[in-house]
């Protein structure tokens, strides 16, 4: 009775008080712990030798003997010998305990999976946003449907082929969307093979017609993507305007960030983190950290590897800072640490989203992100024949085709263009 109480008052107590109690009692040579784990194994092989429905005999050759179940013989079972009852009970145990295990293995789903698997992605990645779409994508294309609740270890080629296909069928994806959209089921059954539940992936022997099935999709024109010349000279007159002289804006900076993200191509997050401290030799600047929009906090390093670059800057460019730094200086009486500051922390992406939301809005034209700006810019390098490898490095880009088919749009207005098109065809 004494030491039911005494265990009970123990299994109330929390877990690392009890491993002190532990570690006390070890050190104290009031317990030791291998008579400790003895112990457990024994009574471990007790509870197994429990549900064994099979006598354990010896016979007259002194050897030892049982039967384990067996559906590939007549009667369900097959006998084991072994010279030693411990080594018999041990092929015993291992026996259960495999068959436990094969139950745990046969159990696995992708719905139970797939929020491990997302932990796991979540450690490979410094993209909150990527694991974001990832969990839209499992609601939008897997929650719900059958396929999750079905064991993994139950797929084939043609279940996961049928899966596919009417998944297509269903939302009428592009080539991007049905990639986006089979990640989960991709890469969770890749991570169920390195956990030993499967041998294999079995979605990598699924094919799909991407010419006849995939959702055709018309590209955007140029002018939706980047801002026109004429638009970029619009937008420059109205931040310069609203800096001097709207001093109503609650963000007084946020005007020059967006003339410096036209003439540096910097991902928001990267314009928003930029400090000081970044500028080197006052031609270039370090790009080297992020703002992220979730959070609001910055983080100390970029989207990528190839994010952590120094781009060029224009003189319009150093004007920029230093009139931020003006600014600063007759404001609080000090420079702050970011460049784009008013109140020692950095802007926020919200604040400059805003004014694009603004100005867009006065142009009489359909909005345009921030990201467009970032187009814009490159497309413009393109334009001025800046070689494309340069580039690539200049807006952190790994692959110069990233670069080249994302980013390359045509800048001018239509009549320029037909202006243009005329001129080449009357040479």
């Amino acid at each position: 009775m004494t030491n039911s109480k005494n265990c009970a008052d123990l299994s109330s107590l929390p877990s690392n008080y009890c491993t002190e109690l532990l570690q006390f009692a070890q050190k104290s040579g009031i317990i030791n712990i291998d008579d400790v784990r003895n112990e457990m194994t024994k009574n471990h092989k007790a509870q197994i030798l429990k549900q064994h429905p099979h006598e354990i005999w010896q016979g007259k050759d002194t050897r030892w003997r049982t039967y384990l179940p067996d559906d590939t013989k007549p009667k369900g079972r097959r006998m084991i010998v072994k010279t030693d009852k411990e080594k018999l009970i041990d092929c015993i145990v291992a026996y259960y305990e495999g068959q436990d295990q094969s139950k745990k293995q046969e159990s696995h789903t992708l719905e139970s999976l797939y929020p491990e698997w997302l932990d796991y992605k979540k450690l490979h990645t410094t993209a909150p946003n990527y694991i974001s779409r990832i969990d839209c994508d499992w609601k939008s294309y897997y929650l719900g449907t059958a396929i999750i609740k079905k064991p993994i270890r139950q797929y084939d080629k043609l279940t996961l082929d049928n899966w596919a296909h009417k998944l297509l069928q269903e939302h009428q994806l592009t080539k991007k969307q049905y990639y986006n959209a089979t990640i989960i089921m991709r890469q969770t059954l890749e991570y169920a093979v390195d956990l030993g539940i499967i041998d294999s992936n079995p979605f990598s022997l699924v094919k799909v017609d991407g010419k006849r099935l995939f959702r055709k999709t018309k590209k955007k024109p140029d002018s939706t993507q980047v801002f026109t010349k004429e638009e970029f000279h619009q937008i420059t007159m109205m931040a310069w305007e609203d800096f001097h002289n709207n001093t109503r804006l609650k963000h007084r900076l946020s005007p020059l960030a967006i003339l410096f993200q036209f003439e540096t191509g910097l991902r928001i997050g990267e314009l928003c983190a930029i400090r000081y401290e970044d500028i080197e030799k006052s031609d270039y600047i370090h790009i080297q950290r992020m703002y992220r929009k979730e959070t609001g906090e910055v983080v100390d390093h970029t989207k990528s590897a190839c994010g952590d670059r120094k781009v060029l800057l224009t003189d319009t460019a150093k004007d920029i800072i230093e009139t931020a730094k003006d600014f600063q200086l007759k404001s609080g009486g000090k420079s702050q640490e970011y460049i784009f500051s008013d109140d020692g922390k950095p802007l926020s992406t919200r604040s400059i989203d805003y004014l694009y939301t603004k100005y867009c809005k006065e142009l009489g034209t359909i909005h345009k992100s921030s990201h467009k700006t970032r187009k814009t810019y490159i497309s413009a390098l393109i334009d001025g024949k800046v070689n494309l490898n340069t580039i690539r490095e200049m807006v952190g880009h790994a692959d110069e085709r990233t670069t080249l088919n994302s980013y390359c749009f045509d800048r001018s207005a239509d009549t320029e263009k037909e202006n243009l098109i005329k001129s080449a065809l009357y040479i």
